[in-house]
């Protein structure tokens, strides 16, 4: 029998050709054959459903390779240079000792190297640790027994979760109208515009895992923002990524609780509606928000406890020495305290500068009863709601420099080993002498209040007057973002004062750029509704 095929129209008899050629047709045939096979099935797949699966696949790829690209895990001609991350300042070793990590560096040690430190010995002992959403996180991808680990594989498991969260989003808003899984990609403006926040996936604080948590809670939000209460599956996605995003954010550490209230919150707001009678979908929303409170209330006691037990004292002196003197007054808030006068003259002085030493009257008025100090000093701010205003308004300055440059970005082997924990940097808040003469280099220090005023104001006013859903939704979702940095700002000022003030903003400068941007796409949003109607 004589084998043949159809190519162009015509007949060929393939026992003439070559081998090489005959394999050649067969394999153009057998391609033909599965790419035809494939169009099929892609036919048979409904386009409600084939779209909104294809731009999620294609947002959650798209999100990957950026933030690869961004940080260096993965490098491209003309495209992404090396490795970048976040250097240890010291607290690092909260978390990787809770999965048994050990510097591989000649000190054996990583804070203040002076580089990112991202290989590890694995093996050690795990220290006991309070609750952390950051420490399950990092357990999934760090083996066990003795062996090496590197911090690059954590940063694929964090950018891998921004991703999915991305994805679900876009796919999600697509079930709704395909062009509005665009709205997804406010949360990668600043993740992929420049490196602030997205160096610190290569790091091991829990500042990454609350902003891999913030994103999950702004996707939600934009899902809410882009469908109606009919859209049931839609909203009941969005709780969810609410609900876990809130969850985890709030779990990092205490510093970030607000996370999980301002996503509670919004959840309980949330409407679900149904096209039967049964009114239990519009439970969702609350129901979600009661679940959230309650996942997250041993942890977050736990690592309260935890903090306290650590870290009480230096809490306490930092809240009085570096910001509620300078603002309230030295002598008024020594005399307060239970201070002698003379301990007046430290004010400013944080306790990594002297630690207390040679401070009169230290050890019994604030080392011995750090909680009491700082309920004194807490007392006096809402004695004084100027004195905490100003303390606010400074974080909210200081958001505008995340670049944290005193932390080093450049990992080990690419630069020496060395150490630098004596060097001064005044972002870091040792003294606040030092701090606010920084403070007063930065230009347009009032634009992040006034982006916050507006973004509240806007929100609070779509409660009055409606318009476009689309439109009011976006408007309160840069509200609730600039509610988040807002209480984030203001639980680090109130927790450790001004002391490394930079860092402990450091998310909420995220989340202000991101209500920034949230109420420009709302705006062109407006315009382009009123466009339509017009037309």
């Amino acid at each position: 029998m004589i084998a043949e095929s159809v190519s162009y129209g015509r007949r060929i008899d393939l026992t003439t050709l070559p081998a090489g050629d005959r394999r050649g047709s067969a394999l153009r045939d057998g391609l033909r054959t599965a790419a035809s096979e494939l169009h099929d099935a892609a036919r048979a797949v409904p386009r409600a459903v084939a779209v909104p699966i294809a731009i999620g696949l294609s947002a959650a790829l798209a999100t990957l390779l950026g933030l690869a690209l961004r940080i260096g895990l993965l490098t491209l001609p003309g495209l992404g240079g090396g490795l970048i991350g976040a250097g240890d300042n010291g607290d690092a070793y909260r978390l990787f000792c809770t999965a048994g990590l050990t510097p591989d560096t000649p000190s054996r040690v990583s804070l203040w190297r002076g580089v990112v430190v991202t290989a590890f010995t694995t093996g050690a002992e795990p220290c006991t640790a309070a609750p952390s959403s950051a420490a399950v996180l990092l357990r999934l991808v760090v083996p066990g027994g003795p062996g090496t680990w590197s911090l690059t594989s954590y940063a694929w498991l964090l950018a891998g979760i921004t991703a999915l969260v991305i994805g679900i989003g876009s796919a999600t808003l697509a079930t709704v109208r395909p062009w509005r899984a665009a709205i997804v990609a406010i949360p990668l403006v600043g993740l992929l515009g420049v490196s602030w926040w997205s160096r610190f996936l290569v790091s091991l604080y829990a500042e990454p895992t609350a902003l891999v948590a913030t994103v999950a809670v702004l996707v939600g939000l934009l899902v809410v923002a882009g469908t109606r209460p009919e859209h049931r599956w839609q909203r009941l996605a969005a709780l969810v990524l609410l609900g876990l995003g809130g969850l985890v954010g709030a779990t990092a550490k205490p510093g970030f609780v607000p996370i999980g209230l301002v996503a509670a919150g919004c959840a309980a707001l949330v409407v679900v509606r149904a096209r039967s009678r049964r009114r239990m979908w519009r439970l969702a929303g609350p129901l979600v928000a009661v679940a959230l409170v309650a996942g997250a209330a041993y942890p977050v006691e736990a690592a309260m406890v935890g903090q306290d037990r650590s870290y009480a004292a230096v809490n306490a002196h930092n809240l009085l020495f570096t910001a509620v003197m300078p603002e309230v007054g030295p002598d008024v808030v020594a005399r307060a305290v239970g201070l002698p006068p003379a301990a007046a003259a430290h004010s400013g002085e944080g306790y990594y500068w002297a630690g207390g030493v040679g401070i009169p009257g230290w050890a019994t008025a604030v080392g011995d009863r750090p909680e009491q100090a700082r309920a004194t000093a807490r007392d006096l701010l809402l004695e004084h709601p100027g004195a905490f205003a100003t303390m606010v308004g400074r974080g909210l300055t200081a958001t505008l420099r995340p670049q944290l440059t005193y932390l080093p970005s450049a990992p080990r082997g690419t630069a020496p080993e060395h150490f630098e924990g004596r060097t001064i940097y005044p972002e870091a808040g040792p003294q606040t002498s030092l701090l606010l003469r920084w403070l007063d280099t930065i230009e347009l220090g009032w634009l992040p209040l006034a982006l916050v005023v507006l973004a509240l104001g806007a929100a609070a006013a779509t409660v009055v007057r409606r318009g476009d859903p689309l439109v009011v939704g976006l408007v309160r979702v840069a509200g609730a973002m600039a509610l988040l940095g807002l209480g984030i700002v203001a639980l680090a000022v109130a927790g450790d004062g001004y002391y490394e003030l930079s860092k402990h903003v450091w998310l909420g400068s995220y989340l202000v750029l991101t209500a920034g941007v949230t109420d420009l796409v709302a705006a062109a949003a407006a315009i382009t509704a009123r466009y339509r109607r017009r037309a």
